[in-house]
């Protein structure tokens, strides 16, 4: 198929591109950038394509004479030209790929917000369709010519050559022009400019290429409406967009102040665990070998700096404060033994005491002047395996015993030096994880996270809001690591004259898995508000005696809490799919005993097992499932295996025999696809409606918000957890809307809860 790309730097050239504007109403658009950040990055250009095979790209700044200087079109600087093509783009259906950053970039540098104008962004459309994306080829998942490289014989390209040889030449240029082209700084503005324009072009043409490959995918299965109308687009334009615009403000003089605490308790820790384990004599004498292993007596180097230091001997230094050693100058010096070991390195004349001084203090600098550096794992390993004698649980790839986490967890309770270096590992993780992070990429007192709309196959997002620590209660943990932890959501916090709402809601994808399986006891348990952890075990494990009702004098959480905790490893474990032998290694029982666990938990919620039953069936026989509100998870693997097998993976004499007829590594690869495919029939209807009840929940409150002419938007999702940052003097009113939509937006045959609480930091009001 011919292509066409144009570079615009010249007023014919811009008359081309201003026409093909105006003449296309479907545009894919793209941008070139100095930065991934588009608060303090520049747009050097941009690129249209309305027609297949056609693409314009317009620099706005050229990499020229060593410096990238702003480019001109005729007698007009490129920038404000720039400005009125944009321009015209409003009103039309724009394709971009990955639009959240080019439409975050469009407002920033140049003030035209796109967002209204958007149609489809390719990724989410290839996410609706083919949620894995082009993961199987192992290249990014939803990288634009990955995809293409996926559907290539399809769009009339070879994809995958072409990007190789745009590759070679467009680093060659770079490296050429002194830019760097390493993984986080790779300087596309000084590829040489017919370069540029050429990959800029083919980027919207290609991406153009795929909105028409998919959409007729997605008209096929009929997910238009999901598509467009009910959760896709408008969550990602109305909510996940201004989500990652807006950030959330920080608590700067907190997270300082706080910041400059966890650092004294770390050095607080520290004493402590070195002074616990220096009391055992063998752990000292390790020290002093290791310090003599390092810093041998030597009258070189080093060592030898520091000898003429301590005793003060009279040699002349260098600039660089070094100390004379040649012969002649040391035998200008008084007769002594410190004189003898320095002219001849003889040993035997050497005041022992002063050498395990000299090597004790070179060592300690080297351990940040600690006698040995807790943060170190060999260290560590090597005074409890080698010196301690404590056995190790695991051991490294190499063969090396593993200093670990679950290493210092399993020694806890015995020794005090390890309760405290746990202690320590935890705080230092939560300084390093939140506090430095926070402060590192803080942008004038906000924090910008970011939502990938396509970072799950369920529809959950992908964002580091996910990883804020969830908050620990009283005997979750030692008090200070609860402090600490609990103290991070406390960082964030609302602009002058608002509020937060922190609606969470409760117990949502157990509500969801006992709504889809139809089974009356799970959905009894929310019914009568009873413990969800305490029915599962009662059921399963045949407590009859007991009671899951939180009043009862007999309830199980009170008298058999470790019945209980034991049900959190498998309640909704096994609705996943979890097998006897997982929920065996999960929790340390035999598989048989597992399996009893299982059998239990099913026969007691027998429409629970009818629909994982059939969940299963359709998967085989369709090759794909839906969620209540129409999200797909295709699984062609499980149909293949299934047409061309059967179940026979799933007996273990049947499929010894395929491993000798097959091959073992092929047939525990179909098996382990087989299994998975299975098991995510089932998961992706709990995870995948969850998932849209929240996204459908955020999309409502933003809408509802503008239509009563509230000031109000969800600033942040964190797993079932909306944030609304509303203004204070309608939070009363917001709140009771807040909590109307996330309880009814999407219903089931048992009544969602979801209820809200003001606050004014994401500590607060979240329990």
């Amino acid at each position: 198929m011919n292509k066409s790309y144009v570079t615009v730097d010249s007023i014919d050239t811009l008359k081309q591109l201003i026409e093909h504007i105006k003449t296309h109403e479907l545009i894919a658009f793209d941008t070139e950038t100095t930065s991934l950040n588009p608060r303090s990055g520049k747009i050097i250009g941009f690129s249209i394509s309305g027609e297949v095979g056609t693409g314009y790209y317009m620099p706005t700044m050229i990499f020229k004479d060593g410096e990238l200087q702003n480019a001109m079109i005729g007698n007009d600087l490129a920038h404000h030209i720039a400005t009125k093509a944009i321009s015209l783009l409003i009103g039309k259906k724009l394709v971009m790929h990955n639009a959240s950053f080019d439409v975050k970039f469009v407002k920033c540098f140049y003030g035209i917000d796109l967002l209204s104008s958007l149609h489809v962004d390719t990724i989410l459309l290839v996410h609706t369709v083919k949620e894995e994306g082009a993961a199987f080829m192992g290249g990014s998942a939803f990288g634009l010519k990955d995809i293409a490289k996926m559907i290539q014989k399809y769009i009339g390209l070879d994809v995958e050559k072409a990007a190789n040889e745009e590759q070679v030449l467009l680093k060659e240029s770079i490296k050429n022009n002194g830019g760097s082209i390493t993984r986080d700084n790779y300087e596309i503005w000084k590829a040489d400019l017919n370069l540029l324009s050429e990959y800029a072009a083919a980027d919207t043409d290609l991406t153009l290429r795929v909105y028409h490959h998919f959409m007729k995918t997605l008209k096929e299965e009929g997910l238009e409406k999901f598509f467009f109308e009910d959760e896709v687009m408008p969550l990602y334009k109305e909510v996940t967009i201004p989500m990652e615009q807006v950030g959330i403000k920080l608590d700067m003089n907190l997270i300082k102040s706080s910041r400059a605490k966890i650092i004294d308790k770390l050095q607080e820790y520290e004493t402590l665990v070195t002074k616990e384990l220096l009391q055992n004599p063998e752990v000292r004498a390790w020290v002093v070998s290791k310090a003599k292993d390092a810093y041998p007596a030597n009258n070189k180097g080093t060592f030898a700096q520091e000898l003429i230091k301590d005793m003060q001997l009279d040699l002349e230094q260098s600039k660089s404060g070094k100390y004379s050693t040649t012969k002649s100058a040391l035998i200008r010096l008084p007769e002594s033994w410190v004189k003898h070991f320095l002219l001849h390195g003889d040993e035997n004349v050497m005041d022992k005491d002063v050498a395990i001084k000299i090597s004790m203090r070179l060592w300690r600098e080297d351990n940040g002047g600690a006698y040995f550096n807790i943060q170190s794992k060999d260290q560590m390993g090597e005074i409890a395996f080698n010196v301690l004698g404590i056995k190790p649980l695991s051991s490294t790839k190499t063969g090396k015993p593993q200093f670990d986490d679950d290493t210092v967890q399993s020694i806890a309770g015995k020794y005090e030096w390890a309760k405290n270096l746990r202690i320590y590992n935890r705080l230092l993780k939560i300084k390093s994880t939140y506090m430095d992070r926070f402060l590192d990429s803080q942008e004038d007192g906000r924090y910008y996270f970011y939502y990938k709309q396509h970072g799950t196959v369920s529809g959950r997002y992908g964002s580091d809001a996910q990883q804020l620590p969830r908050p620990k209660e009283e005997g979750d943990d030692e008090p200070i690591v609860i402090e600490y932890n609990n103290l991070i959501r406390a960082f964030f916090i609302h602009d002058e004259g608002n509020i937060f709402i922190d609606c969470d809601y409760e117990s949502l994808e157990p509500h969801v898995f006992a709504h889809v399986s139809c089974d009356d006891g799970l959905k009894d348990i929310f019914r009568n508000n009873w413990d969800f952890y305490s029915t599962i075990a009662i059921k399963t494990e045949g407590l009859h005696s007991y009671s899951p009702d939180k009043k009862a004098d007999n309830y199980l959480r009170k008298l058999q809490p470790k019945l209980r905790n034991k049900a959190k490893a498998y309640a909704l474990g096994i609705p996943y799919g979890m097998g006897a032998y997982a929920l065996g290694m999960n929790i340390g029982i035999p598989t048989k005993e597992a399996k009893k666990l299982v059998d239990g938990y099913l026969n007691g919620f027998p429409e629970l097992k009818k629909w994982m039953e059939r969940s299963k069936k359709q998967t085989k026989e369709q090759g794909f499932v839906s969620t209540q509100v129409g999200r797909v998870r295709h699984l062609p693997k499980v149909k293949k295996i299934y047409d061309q097998i059967g179940d026979a993976l799933l007996d273990w004499n049947v499929k010894r025999e395929l491993e000798r007829e097959y091959g073992v590594d092929k047939i525990k690869g179909l098996s382990r696809d087989y299994i998975n495919g299975l098991n995510n029939s089932c998961n992706v209807q709990i995870q995948g409606l969850a998932a849209s009840i929240v996204n459908r929940a955020a999309l409502a409150i933003n809408r509802k918000f503008k239509e009563l002419g509230i000031r109000g938007w969800v600033c942040a999702q964190i797993h079932d957890q909306l944030v609304i940052e509303v203004e204070q003097a309608k939070s009363e009113e917001a709140a009771r809307i807040v909590q109307d939509l996330m309880e009814n937006t999407t219903k089931l045959s048992i009544a969602l809860k979801a209820p809200p609480t003001l606050a004014h930091n994401l500590r607060d009001g979240h329990g």
